[in-house]
């Protein structure tokens, strides 16, 4: 865990999971969960099992699981994940690589 009020500049690498809530410049690299808490920012690159994003993070984010970005994020960069889900509410400006399936109903047909 990163404390709110903390500063770090470096990176972040390890197994397990972690949950920021101070200010982190630098890449993130994990095998778990990254948790981005409301007040925190991140300017770097995530890597993770799975990404929540509640604070600020402007860099790319990759993740074998899902990415949540909630109300009241600011994210800027590139999602890639197993699914990715954005909140109404949250400031995006991102592009999203991930797997899609849309429901469309049933198709008309055509006379």
């Amino acid at each position: 865990m990163l404390g709110a009020g903390t500063r770090v500049t470096g990176r972040v690498t390890g197994d397990g999971s972690v949950r920021l809530d101070g200010s982190l410049k630098g890449d993130v690299q994990i095998t778990g969960a990254a948790e981005i808490g409301a007040g925190a920012t991140v300017e770097g690159n995530v890597h993770a099992g799975a990404v929540d994003v509640s604070g600020s993070l402007i860099g790319d984010v990759s993740a074998s699981g899902p990415i949540a970005v909630r109300s009241g994020a600011l994210v800027r960069g590139e999602l890639k994940g197993a699914e990715v889900s954005i909140e109404p509410g949250s400031r995006v400006s991102v592009r999203i690589d991930t797997e899609l399936e849309l429901d469309l109903g049933a198709t008309p047909r055509r006379r």
